[in-house]
């Protein structure tokens, strides 16, 4: 019993220890480094005047995929939404665009569309299309979207372990609310996790 009690003590002790390690990895931030910087959305703007139909466009990414009446719907992340004539299934045709910054997702009930947002929620009336309109907008949290993962420099023991770092620009709040992050090469960068 004794034992037992000295070697739970001896590991509670070379625990503690462990804690008060001196870390100085911040004196090496390399000078030139591949990291990540903040896209700003300028909150100041009306993000209904940036939702608008135009003209169809190519597919680059496709996203989901929704069906509505002789419509096919396909989300472009972060872009919009590609509005196809499905009358022949066999051949849709492009049929409009939607512009919806910061857009991942829609759901479509009667004749209104659903589409997220990084800034909110946005109701769009769709019954005349290619012309639509935007319904509501519902702000939505101000929450800073988290770091890519597996651009970890330094030491990675199997995976993001002690020494490995994500760098990125340090945000600044008065350029609006941070939307996403744009991989770059970045100048002695003062931000790291």
């Amino acid at each position: 019993m004794q034992k037992t009690s000295l070697l739970i003590a001896a590991f509670l002790l070379l625990s503690l220890a462990a804690c008060f390690n001196d870390r100085d990895d911040y004196k090496f931030v390399p000078e030139t480094v591949e990291g990540y910087r903040p896209v700003y959305f300028d909150t100041s703007q009306d993000i209904r005047a940036l939702i608008y139909s135009t003209a169809p466009k190519g597919v680059q990414k496709p996203g989901k995929i929704y069906i509505y009446k002789q419509y096919l719907f396909v989300g472009e992340p972060g872009k919009g939404v590609h509005v196809f004539d499905n009358s022949d299934p066999a051949s849709p045709l492009p049929f409009a665009f939607i512009n919806i910054p910061y857009n991942y997702d829609i759901a479509i009930r009667d004749t209104v569309m659903f589409a997220d947002t990084y800034a909110g929620l946005v109701t769009i009336g769709i019954g005349q299309l290619p012309k639509i309109y935007v319904l509501q907008y519902i702000k939505g949290s101000s929450l800073t979207p988290p770091l890519p993962q597996g651009l970890a420099t330094g030491n990675n023991w199997g995976g993001r372990g002690f020494g490995s770092r994500i760098y990125f620009e340090c945000p600044e709040p008065d350029r609006g609310m941070i939307v996403g992050w744009e991989q770059v090469k970045l100048s002695n960068p003062k931000c790291y996790q």
